[in-house]
């Protein structure tokens, strides 16, 4: 085997942060409230990452804000844990750490400008 056998992996190291999204996708990611709460709560962190207990709690804060009422607690962690975390992590939006239970988030300026767009249309 030759050393530059091996080279023939180095487009297959991108990782999914690094890929665009489709536009489905976007909108797919910024269509739940509680998605979006989990962006802004993540944008507004050092280094934009947190904990996955303050994200939980900026989320029932902000639905419960819109929606005027408070959701249950253990609702949105098991939601949050088990369908909107895994669907932005594989995005390429987000690292979720479980072990740690940190998530951070990767810049993605299509997406905060859809974002914005998509705030811009809220009835809030």
């Amino acid at each position: 085997m030759s050393p530059d056998s091996g080279s023939s992996d180095d487009g297959d190291d991108c990782s999914l942060h690094e890929l665009p999204l489709s536009l489905d996708a976007l909108l797919d990611i910024l269509a739940n409230h509680r998605r979006r709460a989990l962006l802004e709560y993540l944008w507004n962190q050092p280094q934009n990452a947190g904990s996955f207990e303050e994200a939980t709690e900026y989320a029932i804060l902000e639905v419960g804000r819109k929606q005027g009422r408070q959701p249950n607690h253990d609702d949105v962690q098991v939601e949050l844990q088990h369908h909107h975390l895994p669907k932005m992590a594989d995005a390429g939006i987000i690292d979720y750490d479980i072990r740690s239970q940190t998530i951070r988030y990767h810049e993605n300026e299509r997406l905060e400008t859809a974002y914005d767009r998509v705030c811009d249309l809220a009835l809030d």
